[in-house]
C-alpha cells in the first residue's frame, strides 16, 4: 500500500524591502523582469515607465554621488589638527606657524625658527640641497631655550646665490656639556593651498606642503 506524500509547498519568492530597492543592480532586475512580462499588446503606462527610469537615474546619481564623498573623506582622512579635508579647507587664507625642516627657496632671504628644549652653547644650522650636499652652514652662538629666530641670505658658503628649489634644514645644538639639545625647525606663512593626495591632506605653506598634524599655531 503506498503512503500518500505531502504536497510540496511551492518556493516563495525573495522578498523585495525598500531598502533593497535603493540597489542598483535588484533595481534594474526588477525593471527587466517587468518590461520582460508585460503583455506585448497592453504595453505598461509609458508615464510610469518615464517616471522608473528617472528613479533608475536618481539611484545611479545617488551611488555615483556616495562614491565620490568617500573617496573625498578618504582623501581629507582624519587627523588630530585637522580633522576632515573640509576643516583643512577652512585653514586657507589663514597665516599658521608649522614644524617643517623644509625650505622652498624661491630667491631671496628665508627666515625661520630653531626651536630648543634647553639652553645650548651652539647651535649649527645647515642648508641642504635635493641631493645632499650642504650649501650653506651658519653657526649661532649661546642659542637660548625655546625659538630662535634663524635667517638665510640665500647664499651659498662661497657667496654665490643658490639656486631656487627645495631644501632641508638642519639643526645640531650642544649644551655645556657637550649633550646634544633636542630642535625642531618651525616655519610661519601663510596656507595658500589645499591639497588632498592618497597618503592625505595637505596644507600648502611657503611653497612647502605639510600634514595638518604639523600646525602649531593659528593665527587670523
Amino acid at each position: 500500500m503506498l503512503t500518500p506524500t505531502a504536497p510540496v509547498a511551492p518556493k516563495q519568492p525573495q522578498r523585495t524591502t525598500q531598502q533593497d530597492l535603493g540597489k542598483k543592480d535588484i533595481f534594474l532586475k526588477l525593471l527587466v523582469a517587468q518590461m520582460s512580462n508585460q503583455d506585448p499588446l497592453k504595453p505598461q503606462d509609458p508615464t510610469k515607465m518615464a517616471s522608473q527610469l528617472a528613479q533608475f537615474n536618481m539611484v545611479e546619481q545617488q551611488i555615483k554621488t556616495n562614491k565620490l564623498l568617500g573617496e573625498l573623506a578618504r582623501a581629507g582622512g582624519a587627523s588630530q589638527s585637522g580633522g576632515t579635508g573640509q576643516a583643512a579647507a577652512s585653514y586657507l587664507g589663514h597665516a599658521v606657524t608649522v614644524n617643517s625642516d623644509r625650505l622652498h627657496h624661491a630667491g631671496g632671504a628665508a627666515t625661520f625658527q630653531a626651536v630648543l628644549d634647553a639652553p645650548a652653547t651652539q647651535l649649527s644650522v645647515s642648508i641642504v640641497d635635493g641631493a645632499g650636499n650642504t650649501v650653506r652652514t651658519m653657526q649661532i652662538a649661546n642659542p637660548s631655550q625655546g625659538a630662535n629666530a634663524i635667517s638665510w641670505d640665500g647664499l651659498t658658503s662661497a657667496g654665490a646665490a643658490a639656486p631656487q628649489g627645495d631644501y632641508r634644514i638642519v639643526l645640531s645644538a650642544t649644551d655645556l656639556q657637550g649633550k646634544a639639545v633636542k630642535t625642531t625647525v618651525q616655519q610661519s606663512g601663510q596656507v595658500t593651498a589645499v591639497r588632498f593626495t592618497d597618503s592625505g591632506t595637505q596644507l600648502v605653506v611657503n611653497g612647502i606642503a605639510v600634514s595638518p598634524d604639523a600646525i602649531r599655531e593659528i593665527r587670523l
